[in-house]
């Protein structure tokens, strides 16, 4: 460590610097992490690079001070803060992002990984620690989307299929939030899930015909890797919904083995009805069809328990 600093302080000896420029160096020798920095690499530093170097170290210093001062203009005003490292026997300074910066950054590409499509903004940050598993008519739901995530993120291969779920009960359950604990938990983990209203969803694909992106919309739910349809069941059926709309989504994923998951208020048994009736009459054929598709895509858990719209669901 003593002979770095003379390194240093020869080479200020030999130039004629200004009394300024020489306590400026002086000032960013003496700081602690310019220190320690030193004594880590000792051993590697080359006294034939020293004019480099004091530069190196003085901007280090510089910017570090900076950061310091509130309302100064600093690179880590975009993120970035100084580091000093050897390169090929001289100290250099390389910015690297700040961890508020690679915080921002991991948050984003969670936040990238979880597609919703017109359900509440609230989902996003809902956790299954959020979620209360306390009412008995809960807890097999609960546990089976736990057991589910937990499928998906320590699979060996992207293509082992993990079935999904089919949540059934009464309003205000929490069964789409439950989704959203899903999916939350899958983003950190890297996966990719999408949730969709499918009442509204099915209202904004008639719309897309007039926009020519009715093939768009469907490839994006058709080809994204977790899918989450939200309150199936909810909408004024249309044959067309039911037969160019849901069954293609359905049976492509049941043909690519894409784990998909659902919410309803009706069992699967009154779905198969449901779906049966159109403003065009009763075709059970169609409907047995798609309930084939569910029943092999998702296993049913009926929900129960109260209404907890009213309260949060962490009580």
């Amino acid at each position: 460590m003593q002979n770095i600093n003379e390194f240093f302080q020869k080479y200020l000896d030999q130039h004629q610097f200004t009394t300024s420029y020489r306590e400026l160096i002086n000032h960013a020798l003496a700081d602690a992490d310019v220190q320690s920095f030193l004594r880590t690499h000792q051993n590697e530093f080359s006294e034939e690079t020293i004019e480099k170097s004091a530069t190196a170290i003085y901007e280090f210093v510089s910017h570090k001070s900076a950061q310091a001062k509130e309302g100064r203009e600093t690179i880590s005003a975009a993120g970035y803060e100084p580091v000093l490292q050897m390169n090929h026997g001289y100290i250099e300074v390389i910015y690297q992002p700040t961890s508020k910066l690679v915080i921002e950054r991991r948050q984003a590409a969670q936040a990238r990984r979880v597609q919703t499509v017109n359900l509440p903004k609230d989902l996003a940050d809902i956790t299954f620690d959020d979620y209360s598993q306390r009412f008995e008519g809960r807890l097999a739901a609960f546990e089976a989307a736990i057991d589910l995530t937990t499928q998906l993120v320590q699979r060996e291969s992207p293509e082992t299929y993990v079935k999904g779920l089919y949540l059934s009960g009464p309003f205000g359950l929490g069964k789409t939030y439950l989704l959203g604990a899903m999916a939350n938990n899958l983003a950190k983990n890297g996966i990719q899930s999408t949730l969709v209203h499918f009442p509204t969803f099915a209202v904004q694909m008639k719309q897309a015909i007039n926009d020519h992106r009715v093939w768009e919309r469907l490839q994006a739910l058709e080809q994204t890797p977790v899918l989450m349809i939200d309150d199936i069941g909810a909408d004024a059926l249309s044959p067309w919904i039911r037969d160019e709309v849901l069954s293609v989504i359905l049976q492509y994923r049941m043909q690519e083995r894409l784990t998909t998951c659902f919410t309803s208020n009706l069992s699967t048994s009154e779905l198969q009805d449901y779906l049966s009736q159109t403003n065009q009459g009763v075709d059970e054929i169609k409907s047995a069809r798609i309930m084939e598709r569910i029943h092999f895509l998702a296993t049913e858990y009926q929900m129960s328990g109260p209404n907890l719209r009213q309260a949060p669901l962490s009580e």
